[in-house]
């Protein structure tokens, strides 16, 4: 009996053992995983092909452990040394943070690169002069092609001052074609403030008089300022002024029956205030403006049958606004709206009669295309129709600057 209870217990001690190996066993594959795991990510498997099969598979075995060896010391834990393969850093595909700022700041939007605003800004400024400046110690010159057409038709009549017979009445047709030449130097003197002058040539044509004048007109010095930084108010404001002296050839100096004039005959000032707003694709703006025209003294020039001895040219107030709009980055189109309106103009004649002319408005609008043929070259292309009686019929322009035959220095 003695024997039957030593058999029985000796089978549960080896159950003991059975269940400690396999306890080790599933704890030693979680291990044995990990290391395989990490050999694979560092070191390529080798192919099928090229790896010759074993004669024999191998075959687990699992040796058993006496009951007094601790599970920690008959298998690897977390704590047991990885493979060589295994502690080998892996290449990591996230940048690091010194590597992402550097990207970052690559990638960002330099002053001096290329956007939609920035063409809009130079091809609008190009067309609407009053608008720009330049940065101080730039200077360009720039030519301004002009052609106008004006026709109209006059009635001249007179009557006897004993009785109401008509001594003359005549129909008289008047079409003059005028061409300018005009060539403007600007300069910035501040950032600011940018200084002008325009010295025109002129040549007109009157065919039904058979008339034509051909001369220097009249020069104008100017100045664009713009007080408040970009930025700083809602509006950009631009103010600009003018002096314009009579160096043409005076209307009131000629005999009008067999001359033309090429300049105004006064000198006058004038002055404005311009802005303008962006919404891309295109950019808003309206300006405002008066002309001054001092007084003409000491004149004989016969008009009829008087003697004119003086000229009032009086005020001139003027509006204008528009749109600019982006076609691309080297095409815009601008479409734009000018009204003047002359106001108390006054002629003086020898017999102390005064004659007053009625106000006149000149109104035109204006379409003009600018094209960017070079990186620093913008031509401007207008055409322009009078609305008004006392405006042009047509007028026509072209303006280039001349940086390409080095009459320009632009400071960056």
């Amino acid at each position: 009996m003695e024997e039957n209870m030593q058999k029985n217990r000796e089978p549960k001690r080896l159950n003991r053992s059975a269940v400690t190996i396999g306890v080790l066993a599933v704890m030693s594959i979680p291990a044995a995983y990990a290391a395989d795991g990490a050999s694979a990510t560092s070191t390529p498997a080798p192919s099928a092909a090229n790896t010759p099969a074993p004669a024999t598979a191998p075959v687990a075995t699992a040796t058993p452990q006496p009951d007094a060896v601790p599970a920690s010391a008959a298998a690897p834990t977390s704590s047991a040394p990885e493979p060589a393969s295994a502690a080998q850093p892996t290449a990591s595909m996230v940048p690091a943070e010194s590597s992402a700022s550097t990207a970052s700041s690559a990638l960002k939007q330099k002053t001096t690169d290329t956007t939609s605003e920035k063409s809009l800004d130079q091809t609008f400024k190009a067309a609407e002069r009053q608008y720009s400046l330049s940065k101080q110690g730039s200077w360009s010159v720039i030519y301004d092609f002009g052609y106008s057409y004006y026709a109209n038709t006059a009635i001249d009549i007179a009557l006897d001052s004993s009785s109401s017979t008509i001594d003359r009445f005549r129909i008289e047709n008047n079409a003059q074609h005028a061409v300018t030449n005009t060539f403007t130097l600007q300069y910035g003197l501040l950032n600011n403030l940018t200084l002008t002058g325009s010295v025109p040539f002129v040549a007109k044509i009157n065919p039904p008089n058979q008339t034509s004048a051909y001369g220097l007109g009249d020069v104008t010095l100017g100045a664009r300022w713009e007080p408040f930084p970009i930025g700083t108010t809602k509006l950009p404001l631009t103010f600009f002024g003018s002096v314009t002296a009579p160096s043409g050839d005076s209307p009131y100096d000629i005999n009008p029956l067999t001359d033309l004039s090429t300049g105004q005959g006064y000198y006058s000032v004038g002055g404005g205030v311009s802005t303008r707003k962006f919404i891309d694709p295109i950019v808003l703006f309206g300006t405002l403006s008066a002309n001054y025209g001092f007084d003409v003294n000491g004149l004989d020039q016969a008009n009829g049958d008087r003697i004119l001895t003086t000229f009032k040219p009086g005020y001139t107030l003027g509006f204008g606004f528009g749109f600019a709009y982006s076609l691309n980055y080297d095409v815009s189109l601008t479409i734009s709206y000018q009204q003047s309106f002359a106001i108390g103009s006054e002629y003086d004649f020898s017999d102390g009669s005064i004659s007053k002319s009625a106000n006149a408005s000149a109104a035109t609008l204006t379409s003009s295309l600018g094209i960017r043929v070079t990186p620093k070259t913008i031509v401007n292309a207008s055409l322009g129709f009078g609305l008004t009686p006392d405006a042009p019929n047509v007028t026509l322009g072209l303006s280039l600057p001349l940086d390409f035959l080095g009459l320009g220095h632009q400071v960056q």
